[in-house]
Formats: C-alpha cells, sequence, structure tokens
C-alpha cells in the first residue's frame, strides 16, 4: 500500500554513496588530518535517525481503524445472528399457537361424537338424525385436517408435523368409517357394522398416540432450541379413557343406546313390520349387591356390607318380541364402572348381568347408575335407567 510505502521510505537511512564527500586539506595547511575509517573516537558513528513523529500517528491512525474495523464487523455479526434467532424463535412459537388453535377445536369434536354414544345428543341430533349428526362431525374432521395440513412447520418439526398431519387422517377416516356403519347396527348386519365400528375406536385410539409421539418431539426441540412457548404444547386426545371404548362390549352398548335414543331404528323393518312391542326396563328391587344380596331400589341410599365387589342388574324384557345382544352398562361420580351383555331375553323373561367393582375406602358414597341399551322399536325407555346411591 502507497500509504505504508511513503513512511518506510522516510525511515531508509542513506547510503555510503550518498553521504557528503570530506573536504581534503592541502599540503600546506595546518589543521590536522582526519582520522583513519574504523578509527576510534565519536567522529567514526553515523548519528541514529529518529522517525519522524508524523508517522507515529500515522501508525496510531491505522491500528485504530483496524480495531474498529474489527470491532464493526463482530458487531454485524451478533446483529445478523440476532435477528437469525429472533425469526426462528417466531416460527417456533407460530407453529405452537397455530396447532393450539386445531387441537382447541378438536375437543368440542370429540366430546359431541362421544356424548352422542354415551347417550347426551343435543336435540339438534335427535332432529337430523344419528348417521347425518355423525357425518356432520366427519365433515368438521376433514376441515381439522385440512388445518394441519396446512401447519407451517421448522426444518427442525418436519418429523412432529407429519405425524400429527397422520393422527388428524386417522380420526378423519374413522369418523367415516362410523358414519358409514352406524346405519346398520341395528339391522340383520348389525354385528358386522358394531365390529367394524370397533376397529375404528383402534383408530383413533392410535391416533392419539402419534400425535402424544409428536408433542414429546416438538418439546424437544423446543428445549434444544432455547425457545420458550408461554402455553406449551397443547394434549390432544380424541378418544377418552372413560368409559374404555377398546373394550368390546363397552362399544356395542354404547352403538346400541345411541342408535335406540336416535331414532336410527324406525326404518328397521325387522322389528317395524312384526306386530309386536318391543322394549327392557329394569324392576326396583330386583338388582343387589354382591355377595351380600343387598337389594337397590332406583333412587334409595343403601349400605354397603364390607366385602361387597359386585352388582347383580336384573333386566326384564317387557315387550312382546324376544331381544338379543343386550348391552348393560354402569358408571358413577366414582371408580365404579363397567359393562355385560345378555346373550337372548326372551319376552317377558328376566335376566342378570354381573359387573364386578373395586370396592372404595370405608365411609366413601358413589352415585352408581345403571343404564341398559335400548333394543330397536323401543317406545319408552324411562325404566331402562336407574341411580343407586351407596355408601361404602
Amino acid at each position: 500500500m502507497d500509504f505504508f510505502d511513503e513512511d518506510d521510505a522516510d525511515d531508509t537511512p542513506p547510503s555510503r554513496g550518498d553521504r557528503p564527500a570530506r573536504s581534503s586539506g592541502g599540503s600546506g595547511s595546518s589543521g590536522a588530518s582526519a582520522p583513519p575509517p574504523g578509527g576510534g573516537g565519536r567522529g567514526g558513528h553515523t548519528p541514529h535517525v529518529r522517525p519522524p513523529a508524523n508517522r507515529q500517528q500515522a501508525r496510531v491512525r491505522q491500528i485504530a481503524f483496524l480495531i474498529g474495523a474489527i470491532v464493526m464487523l463482530i458487531l454485524i455479526v451478533i446483529a445478523f445472528r440476532g435477528c437469525l434467532n429472533a425469526r426462528k424463535d417466531r416460527s417456533f412459537q407460530n407453529y405452537v399457537s397455530d396447532l393450539s388453535s386445531i387441537t382447541a377445536d378438536t375437543q368440542p369434536l370429540s366430546d359431541q361424537f362421544f356424548g352422542l354414544l354415551n347417550g347426551k345428543a343435543s336435540q339438534a341430533a335427535d332432529d337430523i338424525g344419528l348417521q347425518n349428526t355423525i357425518n356432520g362431525d366427519a365433515g368438521t374432521s376433514q376441515g381439522l385436517l385440512d388445518r394441519a395440513q396446512g401447519l407451517d412447520a421448522p426444518g427442525e418439526l418436519d418429523a412432529a408435523q407429519e405425524q400429527i398431519v397422520l393422527a388428524y387422517e386417522l380420526r378423519n377416516d374413522a369418523l367415516a368409517g362410523i358414519a358409514a356403519q352406524i346405519d346398520k347396527t341395528s339391522g340383520s348386519e348389525a354385528k358386522q357394522a358394531t365390529d367394524a365400528i370397533y376397529t375404528q375406536m383402534k383408530v383413533l385410539s392410535a391416533s392419539d398416540i402419534l400425535y402424544a409421539r409428536a408433542k414429546d418431539q416438538i418439546e424437544q426441540a423446543l428445549t434444544d432450541q432455547e425457545v420458550v412457548v408461554s402455553d406449551g404444547v397443547p394434549d390432544s386426545q380424541f378418544l377418552p379413557d372413560n368409559p374404555d371404548y377398546l373394550d368390546p362390549a363397552v362399544t356395542a352398548a354404547a352403538i346400541s343406546s345411541a342408535a335406540g335414543g336416535t331414532g336410527v331404528t324406525t326404518s328397521n323393518a325387522d322389528c317395524q313390520n312384526d306386530g309386536k312391542s318391543h322394549g327392557l326396563g329394569l324392576v326396583d328391587g330386583t338388582s343387589t349387591l354382591q355377595p351380600s344380596g343387598t337389594t337397590l331400589t332406583n333412587g334409595v341410599a343403601v349400605t354397603a356390607p364390607a366385602g361387597d365387589d359386585a352388582l347383580e342388574i336384573s333386566v326384564q324384557n317387557q315387550g312382546e318380541a324376544d331381544e338379543s345382544n343386550i348391552q348393560v352398562s354402569v358408571k358413577s361420580d366414582g371408580d365404579i364402572s363397567g359393562t355385560d351383555s345378555i346373550a337372548a331375553l326372551a319376552a317377558q323373561e328376566t335376566q342378570t348381568a354381573s359387573i364386578p367393582f373395586k370396592a372404595p375406602a370405608a365411609g366413601t358414597t358413589v352415585e352408581v347408575t345403571v343404564d341398559v341399551a335400548t333394543v330397536p322399536c323401543e317406545q319408552v325407555a324411562d325404566n331402562n335407567t336407574a341411580t343407586y346411591s351407596i355408601t361404602f
């Protein structure tokens, strides 16, 4: 660089050829002769040339400039990395926020669908019918799937995103499959349709497992990237734990009850045209706690003797036609729950269903509700349910 070369040129000592010639005295001169080269004395040394002050100042300016440039470069790199990190943080936060919105709309769909199977259908569901209601649920599920597929996932979450999409695909397929079978659960294809619906319950369970795995992966990625999301990664469980729909008997009982409760069986020619009445009922005073034999009466509180660990529910066929595949279920505000079935029940016959349970702690009072699923063409179902207050 010229800037450096100029200063260096000033610092170069003059060569011998550039030194001024010494004057030699004439023969007549009275002065002393010059000392020989290399001789002693101060006259034989070349004086040291001190660098000029402006050269030192230039060097200081050069060093200061270089330090400033390095500091500026470091600041630019830090600022750039800060922008990248902030952008990445926002991408994770936006993804989790959008996922939370989808899961928030998923839970009401699950509640509505399984409420339908539990006999808690809304008036709108009663008006349009069970199959149409479930078809509507399947349509809602398709919308949730579309939103899941549209999530903008950071690259670190690609694997988790794939599992979330697959989870919502399974949920949509399961609801569509149930909708296709529900209208067949009251006719000659009832068993096959019920089995097919039970299979879809297992599909829903698989969707929950996939989502749970994806959630774990997202949480790990957030930890690795040191990203904090205020509300965390949302849960999403479509298939409820209670009742246990992975128990075929529970699913069958729920389907039978829902089909009877929403009027799907009104088109069932098997019972519509037989000219007979159809209906089941619980008869007060005939159901008991076992092994004590303590009688249970609807709405009446009883005390269970120590050792009781089962309910024996008496079901009467109060119609004129023989019935089959009768589902009896028990639920409570505690841990007592279960199902049983009666394979066949002739007209006016009474049989029992036995449901074991683990007795709660002594002194605990539990409200137990027993429900007998309606049969096709049953017109009156008021006596299919009873509630017992039991103190252990």
